[in-house]
């Protein structure tokens, strides 16, 4: 499954991005500029869901989301500094409907290709991130084997445009190793 995320309007309350599939509009993501619970609306087939700041969680959590779909708890996504002394990077983790998915970004430093794993499985990837923008609606494409995927992907893509911080890229070997260099190849198809 490929979906495009196509700026549709920007003015300085609100920004609106397209998702579309084979080119037609299928859903929609809107994001209020002032930082508050539920500024983040995710419309994409049968479900609604909301994504906003929230105070609950532990020490580890850095900068926690909570989503919620149809107004009840689903999940929660966070940032989470990890590693050795030496080797510390940071990884984007998403808790949703009691399964537990990760966003490392990994690669080259401009991580224009951002995987996302469940387990050791690469199910889905956020591509054309451009780090350099300030733009936080500025256009992206999401790769994912599958609906549920897709729905992790938009979640932590709208995760990553809330983070003020720009996305380090990781060089960890055994992270870099557990990316599917076929994956893009195999979902294009």
């Amino acid at each position: 499954m490929i979906l495009d995320l196509v700026k549709v309007r920007e003015d300085p309350g609100l920004g609106e991005l397209a998702i579309k599939r084979n080119g037609r509009t299928v859903g929609e993501i809107k994001m209020q500029r002032i930082p508050a619970p539920g500024n983040w609306k995710i419309r994409f087939g049968d479900k609604e869901l909301v994504v906003g700041e929230t105070t609950r969680g532990t020490t580890d959590m850095i900068a926690a989301f909570q989503i919620e779909t149809s107004g009840t708890s689903s999940g929660f996504c966070y940032q989470v500094h990890t590693g050795s002394l030496f080797n510390k990077y940071d990884i984007y983790e998403l808790r949703y409907m009691s399964l537990s998915y990760n966003l490392y970004p990994v690669g080259p430093a401009d991580c224009k290709a951002l995987p996302i794993f469940y387990g050791n499985w690469q199910i889905a990837s956020i591509e054309s991130l451009d780090q350099t923008s300030k733009d936080i609606f500025r256009d992206a494409q999401i790769l994912a084997e599958d609906e549920k995927a897709a729905y992790v992907a938009l979640i932590l893509f709208c995760y990553i445009r809330s983070n003020p911080q720009p996305l380090v890229s990781v060089t960890n070997k055994k992270l870099l190793g557990k990316i599917d260099r076929s994956f893009p190849d195999r979902i294009k198809i």
